[in-house]
């Protein structure tokens, strides 16, 4: 039903008489991977061969309302969701110059240097970006955007702000929550010239994550201030509750095109809560030969759980107030405690070698092998096979 409701949508917006012009593309990345040993699973395949993780089709709607004032929709439907469709781009943009423009309602959020053509697989040489770097539980924000761009000589140049929330499912130490980014502000830089190309954002926000297990878990702690000073302390830390959260990336490309190669780093931190702050990056390179592209991609991503083992160090393993229940509840806490700060430790890497095939403009056949490495868990390791295709018209 609800597929159904979003293409009358569609089709009411097509309709209208208002629009001069209307535009319709679409896209379709069908991708199926299985690991090739029974007691793996990577980025939600197992040994298994499955569709549904990464494939996603698409249509996108824009209609010239006037020379200056232009409707955008973007109709997704995800295979993890079960292809459910749903309306992740729907704003309006008005042209203020010839250089700059103002958008406003649901549109994608410039994080990354593939953000605008994340869904879109014939975009890059991938199969999907490193998961590394683009692996976050958001792409999308309910918001304001301006962009302007311009050139001088050589050089093109653009930069983009954004402001506005975003609310998206997450996880707090592997448990379902709901996330929500309040007053974000984001800001991009980017220049291009002839085969070199770079760009950097930085971002903040207030963030909060609602989880109704682990929110008891930190009233739990919160409780024990009475009997233990830094009990109190180490609930504020724990919670993920308006934290100012600031993110910033780097990106860098040379495309000589019979041969690129290119590279993008990220840094998040959350400050004053459970979650750790994390670096990402990844260094990729490939060939042109015709139709045919060879490509190779080292990624990597840290999280540092110091923040967390520090509140952790600073509680008492056991208490004794002379009440039994009470002191064995304590021993408990500090137990739950001590693992979710330490499962926010994170070192894991991957290669990823892969062949692109252009079959015609617009459609282009994939296949990568990806070996995936967990520092800290060698029982996490796994050897990825995937192929797939990418359209779009």
């Amino acid at each position: 039903m609800k597929t159904k409701l979003a293409l009358l949508s569609i089709a009411s917006v097509v309709a209208a008489p208002s629009f001069a012009d209307v535009q319709i593309n679409g896209f379709a990345n069908l991708i199926g991977g299985m690991t090739l040993d029974d007691n793996e699973s990577v980025y939600d395949y197992d040994s298994d061969f499955n569709f549904d993780p990464a494939s996603v089709f698409g249509l996108q709607v824009r209609g010239e309302v006037s020379d200056k004032l232009s409707a955008t929709a973007q109709l997704v439907g995800r295979g993890r969701d079960d292809y459910s469709a749903d309306f992740e781009w729907a704003y309006m943009t008005y042209a203020l110059s010839n250089t700059t423009s103002i958008s406003a309602g649901r549109l994608r959020m410039p994080l990354f240097k593939y953000s605008a053509s994340l869904d879109v697989g014939y975009s890059y040489h991938w199969l999907t970006p490193p998961d590394s770097v683009y692996g976050i539980d958001f792409n999308n924000i309910d918001g304001v955007r301006i962009d302007y761009s311009n050139y001088s000589g050589d050089w093109e140049y653009g930069a983009q702000f954004t402001t506005g929330r975003v609310q998206a499912d997450t996880t707090i130490s592997g448990t379902p929550a709901a996330l929500e980014l309040e007053n974000v502000l984001a800001l991009s830089f980017e220049v291009t010239r002839d085969w070199f190309s770079a760009r950097t954002l930085v971002a903040r926000g207030k963030t909060s994550a609602a989880n109704e297990e682990f929110d008891a878990f930190v009233d739990g702690v919160a409780a024990f201030g009475a009997f233990i000073p830094s009990a109190s302390t180490a609930a504020a830390g724990f919670s993920v509750d308006e934290d100012t959260g600031t993110f910033f990336e780097v990106a860098v490309d040379i495309d000589k095109y019979d041969w690129f190669i290119g590279a993008e780093y990220t840094q998040t931190e959350v400050d004053g809560a459970i979650i750790a702050d994390n670096k990402a990056w990844y260094v990729t390179a490939g060939m042109r030969f015709g139709k045919f592209t060879p490509h190779i991609t080292y990624e990597r991503e840290e999280g540092d759980n110091a923040a967390q083992l520090g509140l952790v160090a600073a509680l008492p393993p056991t208490i004794a107030t002379g009440d039994a229940v009470t002191d064995a509840t304590w021993a408990g806490v500090y137990q739950i405690a001590s693992g979710i700060a330490a499962q926010q430790a994170l070192d894991v890497d991957a290669v990823t070698a892969g062949l692109r095939y252009d079959v015609e403009p617009g459609f282009a056949l994939k296949a990568d092998v990806t070996w995936y490495g967990d520092q800290l868990n060698d029982a996490n390791d796994a050897t990825l096979l995937r192929v797939g295709l990418n359209y779009t018209f």
